[in-house]
């Protein structure tokens, strides 16, 4: 019944103005790709196929591709999850849905607008060096309760270590390698402060 209600507001437009929107910046309707837009202000684009539960580790709002059962395609944007429920935009307020009911729409297609502590997006892993490798001990040092006034940019050992531990306690691919998923999800846990959120922040 909202997909039908909304349909006007269910296109890719309409959802990527109002994922921008979340993020306190402007989109442009003038063709240029929405992800290069994002790019020029600090965020990256994640295209995936998951799971509420993988949004839930993420902990972003997220454009989602949803088809009704005529057939018709939807772009809708997610921006909150509370236990069995879905919040969505549209028609300038928020409505809540049942997961289940979601899903029966929903086959995990997502776009999903992120910051990245550094530019471009790279994977980081044992060896490099650089900001990119700071940041991400310095994130995951502070999850731990670790406090470090200068905190390595080597990728070394005891960076990887930390990385698995992480990786391991949110059910990613433990491989001490911070690949772009390890990032995200990471971000969505140590958000900084001000950025969208779907759920509240997690101690």
């Amino acid at each position: 019944a909202l997909l039908a209600r909304y349909s006007g507001d269910t296109t890719t437009d309409a959802a990527f103005a109002k994922l921008f929107g979340l993020w306190g910046i402007h989109y442009a309707m003038d063709g240029t790709d929405p992800c290069t837009q994002a790019t020029q202000h600090g965020l990256a684009c994640l295209t995936e196929r998951g799971s509420l539960g993988q949004l839930r580790l993420y902990n972003r709002p997220a454009i989602l591709m949803l088809t009704d059962p005529a057939g018709s395609s939807h772009e809708v944007v997610l921006t909150g999850l509370d236990g069995e429920h879905a919040r969505v935009d549209l028609g300038n307020s928020t409505h809540q849905v049942g997961d289940g009911e979601l899903s029966s729409y929903w086959m995990g297609d997502y776009v999903m607008l992120w910051r990245p502590e550094a530019a471009p997006v790279q994977t980081l892993s044992t060896g490099m060096r650089g900001t990119g490798v700071r940041d991400l001990r310095s994130s995951l040092e502070k999850l731990e309760g670790v406090s470090d006034a200068a905190p390595s940019d080597l990728y070394d050992a005891g960076l990887a270590s930390l990385v698995r531990r992480f990786q391991r306690s949110h059910r990613l691919t433990v491989d001490g390698i911070a690949g772009i998923k390890t990032q995200v999800a990471l971000a969505g846990v140590v958000p900084s402060p001000g950025l969208p959120l779907l759920t509240a922040a997690r101690e």
